[in-house]
């Protein structure tokens, strides 16, 4: 079964075209972000959740690592697109915003490590909880509101004595 792309709806294509837009008239600053931002796209690409909560962290934290280098560009004078590239690659500019990017990965995999383990803990406190309702409903009760007891054929409790006759019954009434 082949699976349906999905269009792009009209907010989509406003933004897409905006971006364009301001590629054009901010040609430097969209090459450095362009450059800059592939880690981000990495991570729009690899994530297949459906929240997209990869890509906004690596995102924040690799814009927060290209930042300083756009306005060391905007602040410069020179802003134009040979200055764009040799700023982004330089060593000092490639390693900090790409570290800034794994930092993003290493948060996101941190965080993810930490929420289930909450949610874990959330759910074992919850199962003692559930269990101990169940024995103070036995001790009010008795046995019979687990549900685990064996039935006879009319739908009543048999005790462990009348279980054992209850199958010698029906395999006399099988063989005879």
């Amino acid at each position: 079964m082949a699976k349906k792309k999905k269009k792009m709806g009209f907010r989509e294509q406003f933004t897409m075209a905006f971006l364009i837009a301001m590629g054009m008239i901010f040609k430097s600053t969209a090459v450095m972000l362009l450059i800059g931002m592939i880690p981000t796209l990495v991570a729009i690409v690899v994530d297949k959740s459906k929240e997209k909560l990869k890509p906004l962290t690596v995102g924040a934290m690799n814009l927060a690592g290209c930042f300083p280098f756009v306005l060391e560009l905007w602040l410069s004078g020179d802003n134009d697109i040979s200055s764009a590239l040799s700023k982004v690659l330089e060593p000092r500019t490639f390693v900090t915003i790409y570290l800034a990017a794994s930092i993003g990965y290493l948060i996101d995999w941190a965080m993810t490590g930490i929420v289930a383990q909450i949610m874990y803990q959330k759910g074992q406190a919850r199962l003692k909880e559930i269990d101990e309702l169940m024995e103070s409903l036995v001790e009010r009760w008795g046995p019979e509101v687990k549900g685990d007891l064996q039935l006879d054929e009319y739908g009543f409790p048999v005790d462990k004595e009348g279980a054992e006759a209850l199958e010698t019954a029906h395999e006399e009434a099988g063989s005879g």
